[in-house]
């Protein structure tokens, strides 16, 4: 059983923070970390497409037409995901395997407006747009997801909270169950010789987890169990087996400030563990850290806290590990 973290950190975006932040991970013995993300997981994703004119900002928002995103999306780089590999390999940082995260096709989707008028919500996003997201979003995600995963990221993860938004009872804006899991199949089979898993934040529900669990290509289920414990009665053994998947769970806040004892966490990834026959690797926070910025107005002890946190979750694992043998 491993420890890894979602992504974000508290800390401004710079080159030597992100060397900063993989070394305490090292430093703190963190087994398979990310790329740290340092800015908007949105803007890391998006603001490639608004330097070739593909999508444009406004008020914090993003916009495009139905003409810009017709066209064959473009294969981009992330500077973020290139400069940690480098750092890893001139510092000879060891770690068990690396994680990229990925801004997932339906997320993406979501935060790209079709108009200016934003008074409709999400009914007004790419994401209510079945052609935009079958053809643009998801070879753009798709090409993301081979190029993360060329760089050297053996575990690849799609991020995914916007699901929760259309996904309940019913689904939404003309999607179905079986479309929703051939566009989250056919991004996760491009990641070639790398594993694949999907997060999603908040609460889940029965019809949600379920399309989850019958992707193709994913390995791990990465979701929220400390602010959201209910999300546990959900969890089965049964349906991890039925579709070979494994749960990464996150077991300390990443919403508040206050750093949790190791008793707390231990609590929580016990009984993930017993509840889902020992399926459980790649144990987090339960999101990135990123929501702390600006919560103390000093970059410096929001950072460390997020540290503190990830060293509870490591310290967790080993106690579980030492009774259970994992």
């Amino acid at each position: 059983m491993r420890t890894s973290h979602v992504g974000s950190f508290p800390l401004a975006y710079s080159k030597e923070n992100i060397a900063r932040v993989l070394r305490d991970l090292q430093g703190i013995g963190l087994d398979v970390p990310t790329y740290p993300q340092l800015r908007s997981f949105i803007d890391i994703y998006l603001k490639p497409l608004e330097a070739l004119g593909i999508v444009y900002s406004k008020r914090g928002l993003y916009f495009s037409t139905l003409k810009h995103l017709e066209v064959k999306p473009p294969r981009v780089r992330i500077d973020d995901a290139e400069e940690a590999i480098e750092v890893i390999s001139r510092e000879k940082l060891v770690f068990k395997a690396l994680r990229g995260p990925i801004t997932g096709v339906f997320t993406l989707a979501s935060r790209v407006y079709l108009s200016e008028d934003i008074s409709k919500g999400l009914q007004m996003t790419a994401l209510a747009n079945k052609d935009i997201v079958m053809g643009f979003f998801r070879e753009f995600a798709g090409n993301l997801v081979h190029y993360i995963s060329s760089l050297g990221y053996n575990i690849v993860f799609m991020d995914e909270p916007s699901l929760t938004l259309f996904i309940g009872r019913r689904v939404l804006y003309g999607w179905t169950e079986e479309s929703v899991i051939e566009v989250l199949s056919s991004v996760a089979k491009a990641a070639e010789g790398a594993e694949v898993g999907i997060h999603v934040c908040g609460q889940l529900n029965p019809k949600l987890l379920e399309i989850i669990a019958r992707v193709d290509k994913v390995k791990y289920l990465s979701f929220e169990f400390f602010k959201t414990p209910s999300n546990l009665e959900l969890v089965s053994k049964g349906l991890l087996e039925q579709y070979n998947k494994v749960i990464s769970p996150g077991i300390v806040s990443t919403s508040s400030l206050r750093v949790e004892s190791v008793e707390e966490a231990l609590a929580i990834l016990t009984k993930i563990y017993s509840k889902t026959g020992g399926r459980v690797d790649l144990v987090s926070g339960d999101c990135g850290f990123g929501g702390l910025k600006g919560s103390l107005g000093d970059e410096e002890k929001e950072y460390k806290i997020s540290i503190e946190k990830l060293r509870i979750v490591i310290e967790a694992v080993k106690k579980l590990c030492q009774i259970e043998k994992c």
